[in-house]
């Protein structure tokens, strides 16, 4: 069965392969527009390094430094990838301004351009298997290679596609244009994966598992109220915790069935969620905030 660490080792030999024959395109033709595409696959490959030491530290068990695992790895390798993502931009930002008061003429354009189809065919077909295994597994770092990886894909598109036009009209100046135009894209690409890694190092709520646990309450009896929700997203671990009101009469026993009950249907959607119920007598309640029993 593949795993994310075989999925990420295929990322860097798929990598290097794509950047050889986007350096071979560029050396063909003299484009800028195909040296940026090859910029990006330099970090491309920097980043799916970055992707399989991250899955290998997330998949390191608890230990007694970090009882929460190790998770946040992933977290952070998807956090640098965007900064690195955005580096490349502006390299081809900065190698594309030159040549727009001074477009150069296209060489062997036919062949480079053959050449830079093959890389974005595989590169797509990378992408495809990174998302995949992503959803399957819950993988952020996977997740943020795998759309980087499509976003190239379109971004080469895009050039082959202007590329060619350049070389029917005699437009060269289209050259630098779609360099930019790329640039543009990976910027937008680069922000987003930053801004979702660091919703999770930062320990944002999960709206998605509150409304579920406030699912499964309303449809629980046995309590008088809940209160203090709080959730949180490790990797792809869950978090959650909460307050939970009963009778004051109700024996130990009884409430740990509650609480057992509550847990194993959350579960049914959140397989890796590890909740904390606190539960309190009704003398201990806040009476503002009660809800009735179901």
């Amino acid at each position: 069965m593949v795993n994310k660490q075989q999925v990420a080792m295929l990322a860097i030999i798929g990598g290097s392969l794509i950047f050889s024959l986007k350096l071979l395109a560029f050396l063909l033709t003299n484009s800028v527009a195909l040296l940026s595409d090859a910029l990006e696959s330099i970090i491309n490959i920097v980043a799916s390094i970055m992707m399989l030491i991250s899955i290998r530290i997330a998949a390191i068990p608890e230990d007694h430094n970090h009882e929460y695992g190790h998770q946040k790895a992933e977290n952070i390798s998807a956090f640098v990838e965007g900064f690195l993502i955005l580096i490349a931009a502006f390299l081809i930002i900065g190698t594309s301004v030159g040549r727009l008061f001074n477009p150069v003429a296209l060489a062997d354009i036919d062949l480079g351009l053959a050449i830079s189809l093959t890389a974005t065919g595989i590169n797509g077909a990378l992408s495809y298997v990174l998302l995949k295994e992503a959803r399957k597994s819950g993988s952020i770092a996977l997740e943020g290679d795998s759309r980087h990886l499509f976003s190239d894909v379109l971004s080469s598109l895009g050039v082959v596609a202007g590329l060619f036009i350049a070389s029917i009209t005699g437009w060269y100046i289209l050259d630098p244009l779609l360099a930019l135009l790329v640039a543009a894209i990976i910027i937008r690409m680069g922000i987003g994966i930053v801004r979702k890694a660091s919703t999770d190092l930062m320990d944002q709520s999960c709206p998605e598992l509150e409304t579920k646990i406030q699912a499964v309450l309303g449809s629980t009896s046995g309590y008088l109220e809940y209160h203090d929700i709080k959730s949180r997203k490790n990797g792809n671990n869950y978090y959650a915790e909460f307050h939970l009101c009963v009778k004051g009469d109700m024996t130990v026993r009884d409430s740990h069935r509650l609480t057992d009950g509550i847990e194993a249907e959350l579960k049914k959607d959140f397989p890796n969620i590890l909740v904390n119920i606190h539960v309190e007598s009704e003398d201990q309640c806040c009476s503002s905030m009660r809800k009735p029993v179901p």
